[in-house]
């Protein structure tokens, strides 16, 4: 069935996703890469394992009380694979305000593509990138202002998505959540996350490395 936005309605009632929402977050989709080859690439420090979503906040909560500096850019994320069009995908759900993994996305679609949507936690910002192969091709806040090599690529599926109708923030994001899997294959539902084998690492602030 042709992926729509009702088919997340979920995450209305989505324990995660809400705190997603308020800490600011990242959700990646990276074809032609496993999950400890996009750690690798990010220069991620492994963490070992985690059981779920749970698992991955903890992580993030470790984190922040490890870091003192509120400007430090460190950031937790969770890696699982997921089966989408042409084979497995790596989700990758960072939480980082939407900025610490964007500095990666055309390094990650080399050889192949991702597709991203975050937001900066509490404040009304929500971006969507689509790369392939190393290039943007198309990036909006709002459609009507989308920048890329092909900023309109995606104005017909987003029309059929309903985005100009669509009012709130969840609204909006099971819209994303949709033009993600009509862009990918990748069907994700709560418990995709909740219930996730991930991978575990951080990416230290870029100063950190210096």
């Amino acid at each position: 069935m042709t992926p729509t936005a009702h088919d997340y309605a979920w995450l209305a009632d989505s324990h995660w996703f809400a705190q997603c929402l308020q800490d600011g977050y990242s959700l990646t989709l990276v074809r032609g890469r496993t999950p400890q080859q996009v750690l690798e690439l990010i220069g991620a420090v492994p963490q070992g394992f985690g059981d779920g979503a749970d698992d991955l906040f903890d992580c993030q909560e470790e984190l922040r009380e490890w870091v003192d500096d509120y400007l430090d850019a460190s950031f937790a994320f969770g890696a699982v694979t997921v089966p989408g069009t042409g084979g497995d995908w790596t989700l990758l759900l960072a939480l980082d305000g939407g900025a610490g993994i964007s500095r990666h996305l055309a390094a990650l679609s080399r050889g192949g593509a991702t597709v991203t949507h975050d937001s900066n936690g509490g404040k009304p910002m929500h971006m969507f990138h689509h790369y392939l192969d190393g290039e943007l091709r198309t990036s909006f806040e709002h459609p009507a202002s989308s920048y890329g090599s092909d900023p309109r690529a995606l104005d017909a599926l987003l029309h059929e998505l309903g985005h100009r109708d669509t009012v709130g923030t969840l609204g909006l994001k099971a819209v994303v959540f949709a033009l993600s899997e009509r862009l990918t294959g990748v069907r994700i539902t709560e418990e995709t996350v909740r219930d996730a084998e991930f991978v575990l690492g951080v990416v230290p602030d870029e100063d950190d490395t210096d």
